[in-house]
């Protein structure tokens, strides 16, 4: 005797398969959203600069880089101090070596020197431990030259990783990049510099500049009246970020 066909119940029991492994699938998700931990120990943790702050009030930060001897970042420090601006220099300790007066003048105006590197290397190709090496020398010769040692640190073009922002974090230095690029390292003029910065500008922006630069010496009276006519307020990176006055470096 032939036996029924019984190809009806295994569709039915296909589908209630499908549905019992849905039912799981969505029991485990809503499991690990509410258990973040989980997550944790797979995920990749990152380690990222600085790049601009949240603020309530209108403040934010000029900062210069400067790696080689040059004739403008006095005449840069010139005019911030007749306006009254204190600003922040990521320097390399080749430039203090070379120009301590000028290194030990800008702190006593009340503005802050940052660690750019000791010789302006591209790090991430480096060793862990070489890497340290070349951000202490650096952080050396600033307080050498200064009396304050940095607390803060931005990598040679801006070319950071998750290895740099650590072993810097180690050494009790905060990783700090940028928000607002002027654009005086492409070779800007002077206005097209101050109108860079003053579009893009927003409360809490970290704006990148190069002080030895001759456009950016010649476009910083323009750049700085335009932001305070909007309302900015100039305030060294310590401050921008901790509400830290006239330090000289990051609290570590």
């Amino acid at each position: 005797m032939r036996r029924p066909f019984s190809g009806k119940i295994l569709l039915i029991r296909r589908k209630y398969v499908a549905a019992l492994a849905l039912c799981v699938a969505v029991a485990t998700i809503f499991y690990i959203i509410n258990h973040p931990g989980l997550v944790g120990t797979t995920a990749r943790e990152r380690f990222l600069p600085i790049y601009s702050i949240e603020r309530d009030d209108t403040a934010m930060s000029l900062t210069f880089n400067v790696r080689e001897a040059d004739c403008y970042t006095a005449q840069v420090a010139q005019t911030l101090e007749a306006y009254r601006v204190r600003a922040t220099f990521f320097v390399t300790g080749d430039w203090v070596r070379e120009n301590r007066d000028l290194a030990a003048h800008l702190v006593e105006s009340g503005h802050e020197l940052m660690n750019l590197s000791d010789d302006h290397s591209l790090l991430r190709k480096l060793p862990a431990a070489e890497i340290q090496a070349n951000v202490l020398a650096c952080s050396d010769a600033i307080q050498a030259a200064t009396g304050v040692r940095p607390g803060a640190f931005r990598a040679p073009y801006g070319a950071y990783d998750d290895k740099i922002v650590a072993l810097v974090g180690a050494l009790g230095m905060q990783s700090v990049q940028w928000s607002v690029d002027s654009g005086d390292w492409r070779g800007l003029d002077a206005a097209a510099v101050a109108r860079q910065v003053q579009n893009k500008a927003f409360p809490g922006a970290i704006i990148l500049l190069h002080s030895n630069l001759y456009q950016t010496a010649l476009a910083m009276p323009e750049l700085i009246t335009g932001l305070m006519e909007a309302g900015y307020t100039l305030v060294p990176v310590s401050e921008l970020v901790y509400g830290v006055e006239n330090t000289g470096s990051l609290p570590g």
